[in-house]
């Protein structure tokens, strides 16, 4: 006997999905299939869906996923393993105190509690302890506070130091964990490294304009402003800069062709030669201002000759050591114009090298900006300050 199936419509399957994502215990279980199915013509049957707002918290997918998991009640500590059947102590292996529950093993034992306490103030015994279990993570994962040690909002904090403490549980449980381990510091360093990874989510991130010029160095210093340029990154590259004392007056100028380049390069090179003109003249104090800022970190850091890049910036440095005062800082691209309009000529130059004692046709107009501080504005990520 044939049996033909008879088609479901698309609106039909919809609706089941829906029903399906209602599930109050967030997993896939054949109870659930048949409690929504007998709940056809009892919609109240349905428990309302929980724990949506983990999704909207500023974390890292995993943590996201173990913060949903905690919410159903999905986490395997030993009362629940008791509770479903498992010979198991349901007693908390780390107070031998009370039965481990999800909320025992995160917040109430007291080894959890010692960690908590660690972040005070901005921890309170009374408010942070008072709460019922989901509200608990609810509140703090969205929570307005701001950690200052760490200069991080406690919402992106929190979640990555629930993560740390059930991570220190697990390896405490099977021999694996380190008595001397700074469980606070690793939960700083964590979301520090997530903030500064750029994961948490933009929305939380607004911009705000505000208004950039070039400014003059100080009393008896010299600034040499330097770019770089590179059509195609790696591509036709060319690199500039030029001198100017405390009262914005050119000094002198440079530009140079580079060949094919990268743009980091392409700066490197820029700065080298502002580097060795400095040094011709002999000048004592000078404050060295770019706007790539990846060239000012590398400048920075200890590096190994290993590629070109890396000997570009060991000769940098020192040649910077023959300078008896120095300072590197960056500036926005505003601030850096003329430069630009250098590092463009050097590119597109015959010559190799060509050092300029008086401002080129196309920088004068420029260089006048400059003097007359006049301003550009500049989207930047709210709180920055103008440079």
């Amino acid at each position: 006997m044939e049996i033909k199936a008879t088609p479901i419509p698309y609106s039909k399957l919809r609706e089941d999905r829906l029903s399906w994502s209602s599930s109050p215990s967030g997993e896939f279980h054949l109870k659930d299939a048949y409690r929504i199915a007998n709940a056809k013509e009892n919609k109240s049957a349905i428990q309302p869906f929980s724990g949506v707002w983990v999704w909207k918290i500023p974390s890292l997918p995993k943590i996201k996923c173990f913060l949903w998991q905690c919410c159903h009640q999905s986490i395997p500590v030993r009362a629940l393993l008791a509770e479903r059947g498992m010979n198991i102590s349901p007693i908390c292996p780390m107070c031998n105190a009370a039965p481990e529950t999800i909320s025992h093993a995160l917040r109430d034992c007291p080894k959890a509690q010692f960690f908590w306490n660690s972040f005070s103030p901005l921890v309170s015994t009374s408010n942070f302890y008072g709460t019922q279990f989901l509200d608990w993570l609810r509140i703090n994962c969205r929570s307005m506070q701001h950690c200052d040690v760490a200069d991080l909002d406690w919402a992106i904090l929190f979640p990555i130091a629930v993560w740390v403490l059930w991570l220190h549980r697990n390896s405490t449980i099977f021999g694996k964990a380190n008595i001397h381990k700074d469980l606070k510091a690793e939960s700083l360093a964590k979301a520090a490294e997530m903030a500064y990874m750029g994961i948490i989510e933009k929305h939380k991130q607004t911009k705000a304009k505000i208004q950039v010029r070039w400014l003059p160095p100080s009393l008896n210093w010299f600034k040499v402003n330097s770019d770089g340029s590179s059509m195609g990154n790696p591509g036709l590259a060319g690199g500039g800069g030029l001198i100017r004392n405390q009262d914005g007056e050119w000094v002198k100028g440079y530009a140079r062709s580079i060949g094919c380049a990268t743009s980091v390069a392409a700066e490197l090179w820029a700065l080298r030669d502002g580097i060795r003109l400095c040094i011709s003249l002999k000048l004592l104090a000078v404050v060295f201002e770019l706007d790539a800022k990846l060239v000012v970190d590398l400048l920075k850091k200890d590096m190994e000759k290993s590629n070109s890049i890396d000997v570009l910036v060991a000769d940098c440095k020192e040649g910077l050591k023959e300078i008896p005062m120095v300072r590197i800082q960056h500036c926005y691209r505003e601030a850096n114009k003329c430069t630009d309009a250098l590092a463009h000529r050097g590119a597109l130059m015959d010559q190799d090298f060509t050092i300029f004692l008086n401002p080129p046709s196309d920088v004068v107009f420029l260089l006048s900006l400059d003097s007359a501080g006049t301003l550009y504005d500049r989207l930047v990520t709210s709180g920055l300050k103008v440079f």
